[in-house]
């Protein structure tokens, strides 16, 4: 089985990659991957009151992995949005200086 040390890497991954995706505003783009995050954090620090290691360590390795796709999922998000905004700015130069036509 794995020990407190374990449990204890665990937890600060988890911990980090949770604060990464709500960096990422996981909140407004990956809200059901995020809340999944913090309620299997949350049972891993149960787990950890517990000195259930083994069942805390797992706990917090699915956290990380769901705070993860969480970032994921947001980051896409904001670059769609990004490539969106750019793409609608360029077609407003374009016509602003009349390139919309076939004119050098």
């Amino acid at each position: 089985g794995l020990d407190r040390k374990d449990a204890d890497l665990a937890l600060a991954e988890a911990g980090a990659s949770i604060d990464a995706a709500e960096h990422a505003d996981a909140a407004q783009y990956a809200p059901t991957d995020l809340n999944t995050a913090h309620d299997m954090f949350a049972g891993a620090q149960a787990a950890y009151d517990h000195r259930n290691w083994t069942e805390s360590a797992f706990a917090a390795d699915n956290s990380k992995a769901d705070a993860n796709l969480a970032a994921a999922r947001s980051r896409e998000h904001r670059a769609e949005a990004t490539t969106n905004e750019l793409e609608q700015i360029v077609r407003s130069l374009r016509e602003q200086m009349g390139v919309s036509g076939g004119q050098p």
